[in-house]
C-alpha cells in the first residue's frame, strides 16, 4: 500500500487514448463528453435537441447526471481555441524559412486563423508534416495534464504514431 496520500488518491484506468484527443480537442455546443472511469472510455450526452438527432450517443441526459452524482464519470473540458492557437505561434516561431515564417505570422492574426494556418502550410509539405507531429505532441503533453488535473493514471500508454 503507498505511503503517499497523492497515490491513495489516483484512479487507475485504462485510457482510450484515440477518444480522449477527440474530447479534448472538438469543441461542439451540442455534445458533452466524459470520461467513465470504470472503462476508460470516454462517453458522450447530447446537450441540444439537435444533438439527439444523432444516434451515436453513449449517454442520456439521466445516465450523465446519474455518473457525475457516483463519481465514475468525469467531465471533459475541450481545450480553449487560445491553446492550440498558441501552438501555432509557438510553432511558427521554429520555422526556418523566413518567408513561411511570414506567411503563417500573417495567417495567424484575426479571425479564421485556423483555416489559414492550414492554407499556408498545404504549400509546404514538410514543414505541414513537421506541424501535425509538433501538435500530435502538444495534444498529447494536454491528455497527461488533464488526466494528471484529474487524478487518473493511465494503465495503458497512448498509440504509437506513424513517423510519418
Amino acid at each position: 500500500m503507498p505511503d503517499d496520500p497523492e497515490q491513495l488518491r489516483r484512479r487507475r484506468v485504462s485510457v482510450n487514448w484515440d477518444d480522449l484527443e477527440t474530447a479534448l480537442t472538438w469543441r461542439s455546443d451540442e455534445v458533452a463528453s466524459f470520461v467513465d472511469l470504470r472503462t476508460g472510455e470516454v462517453r458522450q450526452c447530447p446537450l441540444s435537441s439537435f444533438a439527439g438527432e444523432v444516434e451515436d450517443f453513449h449517454l442520456s441526459v439521466d445516465d450523465a447526471d446519474e455518473g457525475l452524482a457516483e463519481g465514475y464519470l468525469v467531465p471533459v473540458e475541450p481545450l480553449e481555441p487560445s491553446v492550440e492557437h498558441g501552438w501555432m505561434a509557438e510553432f511558427t516561431a521554429s520555422v526556418r524559412n523566413p518567408r513561411l515564417r511570414d506567411l503563417l505570422d500573417v495567417a495567424l492574426d484575426g479571425r479564421g486563423a485556423f483555416r489559414r494556418f492550414k492554407d499556408v502550410l498545404a504549400e509546404y509539405p514538410a514543414e505541414r508534416e513537421r506541424w501535425f507531429r509538433f501538435h500530435d505532441e502538444q495534444v498529447r503533453e494536454a491528455m497527461r495534464e488533464w488526466l494528471e488535473d484529474n487524478d487518473i493514471e493511465p494503465t495503458t500508454g497512448p498509440p504509437e504514431r506513424d513517423a510519418g
